[in-house]
């Protein structure tokens, strides 16, 4: 994975529903910045955050409809809808020379989704299947 594109992997990640490897992808001092709290989230409480976003987003017609990269970030946009909400944001990554994720920052517009995701991830958050 080393020499992968973490943006890569994370798709890969995603689609092969695979939390090993989402959790290899973090770095020891990833950061997650959720849309609904403003304290990041260390690497643990990350991904758990980002197992929950997994049930809530790639469930719903979930796609990226935008990706731009440089050498070590980049911002994806994705739209989805979950309940008949829609739900436009982004994705920001960066990380670093070993290609492991070092921050995650996820910006959802307008408030009325950013609610929707909220009242969906507390629900999946709830489950004790989510945090083994």
């Amino acid at each position: 994975m080393q020499n992968s594109n973490p943006v890569n992997v994370w798709h890969e990640s995603l689609t092969s529903n695979n939390p090993s490897m989402l959790y290899d992808l973090l770095a020891d001092d990833f950061e997650f910045f959720s849309p609904a709290v403003f304290k990041s989230k260390d690497k643990y409480m990350g991904f758990i955050y980002l197992m929950a976003a997994h049930e809530t987003f790639l469930t719903s017609s979930f796609k990226y409809v935008t990706d731009i990269r440089n050498d070590n970030q980049a911002i994806l946009e994705f739209e989805c809808e979950i309940d008949g909400v829609h739900i436009n944001g982004i994705d920001m990554f960066k990380w670093n020379d070993e290609n492991k994720l070092t921050e995650m920052k996820v910006m959802i517009r307008t408030d009325k989704a950013l609610k929707q995701v909220i009242t969906t991830m507390t629900g999946h958050l709830s489950r004790p299947e989510i945090w083994r």
